[in-house]
């Protein structure tokens, strides 16, 4: 990054907030909160107004970077958080239009529970698997385990880490005004044994246990049987936010981080094919039955 400190991180004076400017402000507000320090307090040390702090966490506002760098010296930013937000930054600079943006920077899945948590509304579909807002404890960490070998040699210590941060994801769920979620599952979910098959009975138990408790929470299982299926072959999770914010569509990879679609006419087509593919599954009442149905077979 450039250090003329008339060179500005930019936001939403002139535009619309971007997803590479939304993932600078939540790392900013990250970093704020764990130095226990309040928006006045930033905005007294960089002289600027407290909306302007506000703006600048959701996406919407801009700084000089000299201005990011006393911020990040009032947080006592690590190193290596320094790094990550200096990456950022470069990235949120760039003035030419993309259709995708890639984010392949530590701390990407903070970064997608962020999104999550200002959504409004999360619509996922997910094949192979459980999604990982619905998943188990014995679920999550038979998954890392089979992961192991594809997260560079992430130590024991790393794969706990990344099992408690999913499982505190998931505290969306039960939250005091959640968003509304819709899943659609591919029946190959509900038959592949991730680590043994008592823990794919426990882990379709927790999910009925969900779907009863949880109204806000629809389940839709996509059989076999659906011919042409219009989401085939990874999952997709869109995220809306009232009108707060341009609504996101994220596409996790297999090594970690993952990929946004942001382009307007991307995400209609993308929630097109979502919408197909609820019309041709199973009804919730009729997935709800399946599911059970599933979990009573793996009981022999």
């Amino acid at each position: 990054m450039s250090e003329n400190a008339e060179e500005e991180i930019p936001g939403m004076a002139q535009s619309r907030a971007t997803i590479e400017r939304r993932q600078l402000g939540a790392e900013l507000r990250r970093l704020r909160e764990a130095a226990g320090r309040s928006q006045r307090e930033a905005a007294e040390v960089v002289e600027c107004d407290t909306s302007l702090i506000s703006r600048l966490e959701r996406g919407q506002g801009s700084l000089k970077v000299m201005e990011l760098n006393v911020l990040l010296d009032f947080f006592d930013a690590p190193p290596e958080s320094r790094e990550q937000v200096t990456e950022l930054a470069q990235v949120a600079r760039q003035k030419k239009p993309r259709r995708t943006y890639s984010d392949n920077l530590p701390g990407s899945f903070r970064r997608l529970s962020d999104h999550e948590q200002d959504a409004t509304e999360i619509y996922y579909s997910e094949s192979e698997l459980i999604p990982g807002l619905l998943q188990t404890e014995d679920y999550v960490r038979a998954m890392m385990r089979v992961a192991r070998s594809a997260l560079l040699g992430a130590s024991t210590a790393d794969i706990e880490s990344r099992v408690q941060f999913r499982l505190e994801r998931q505290e969306l769920i039960t939250r005091a005004n959640p968003p509304e979620m819709w899943f659609v599952i591919g029946e190959a979910a509900l038959h592949r044994p991730i680590g043994s098959f008592d823990v794919l009975r426990e882990q379709l138990v927790h999910l009925l246990g969900v779907i009863e408790r949880h109204p806000h929470v629809a389940v839709q299982v996509a059989p076999l049987s659906v011919v042409d299926h219009p989401l085939l072959g990874g999952s997709i999770e869109i995220l809306r936010f009232g009108g707060a914010a341009p609504d996101i569509v994220h596409q996790p990879t297999f090594v970690g981080g993952g990929v946004y679609v942001v382009e307007e006419q991307d995400i209609a087509e993308c929630t097109r094919a979502f919408d197909r593919l609820r019309a041709v599954a199973l009804g919730p009442e009729e997935s709800r039955a399946f599911i059970a149905q599933r979990a009573e077979e793996l009981e022999t």
